[in-house]
C-alpha cells in the first residue's frame, strides 16, 4: 500500500517531537565557545613581547580571518630581533589551546590538526625556512582545510541526528 499524506504526517510528528526533546535535553552546559575563548586568550595575545609581529602577522592568529595583501606578498624572513616575538606568539598560541581545552574540553580532531599545523608553521617561520608571505598563504590554506573539515563534521552530525531519530521512531510500538 502506498504511503499517504496522513501516514507520513503520523510518522513526521513523533520524529519532530523527538528532535525537539533531544535539543532541549539537559546535559553539561558549556558556555558559548567563541566569546569565552576570545576572553580566555585575549590576555595571552596582549603580551608585549609579541608586538614586533603585530604588523607582520595577524595577531591573534585566526583560521577564519583574511590576510592583508601586504602580508601575503611579504618576501622577507624573520630577523634575529623578530625571532623572540615569534617564540612569544607560539607560546601564547599553545597556552591559549591549553586554557581553552581546560575550559571547554578537548578540541575536535579537525581543529587539533589545524592547531598543530599552525604551530608547525610558526616553527618554520621562527627558523626562517619560510617568508612572512609564505606564512600568510599557508595560514589561508590551513584555514580553508579547517573550514572544510568543520562543514563535513556538521553535515555528518546532522545526518546522524536524522538517522538516530528515524531509528528511535522505528523501534517505538
Amino acid at each position: 500500500m502506498a504511503p499517504t499524506i496522513r501516514s507520513s504526517m503520523c510518522l513526521a510528528g513523533p520524529l519532530l517531537w523527538m528532535l525537539l526533546v533531544a535539543g532541549c535535553s539537559s546535559g553539561p552546559e558549556r558556555p558559548v565557545a567563541a566569546n569565552s575563548r576570545a576572553e580566555t586568550c585575549e590576555p595571552l595575545m596582549a603580551d608585549p613581547r609579541i608586538d614586533p609581529m603585530r604588523g607582520r602577522i595577524a595577531v591573534p592568529i585566526s583560521l577564519d580571518a583574511s590576510q592583508d595583501v601586504s602580508n601575503l606578498s611579504d618576501r622577507s624572513r624573520p630577523t634575529d630581533a623578530e625571532r623572540p616575538a615569534i617564540k612569544a606568539l607560539w607560546d601564547a598560541h599553545e597556552a591559549c589551546r591549553a586554557l581553552s581545552e581546560a575550559r571547554f574540553g578537548p578540541l575536535p580532531r579537525y581543529r587539533a590538526s589545524s592547531h598543530e599545523a599552525v604551530s608547525a608553521l610558526l616553527g618554520e617561520l621562527h627558523e626562517g625556512t619560510i617568508t612572512y608571505g609564505q606564512f600568510a598563504r599557508k595560514l589561508l590554506y590551513i584555514g580553508a582545510q579547517d573550514q572544510s573539515a568543520r562543514e563535513t563534521l556538521d553535515d555528518e552530525l546532522e545526518a546522524r541526528a536524522r538517522w538516530k531519530a528515524m531509528d528511535a521512531a522505528a523501534t517505538k510500538p
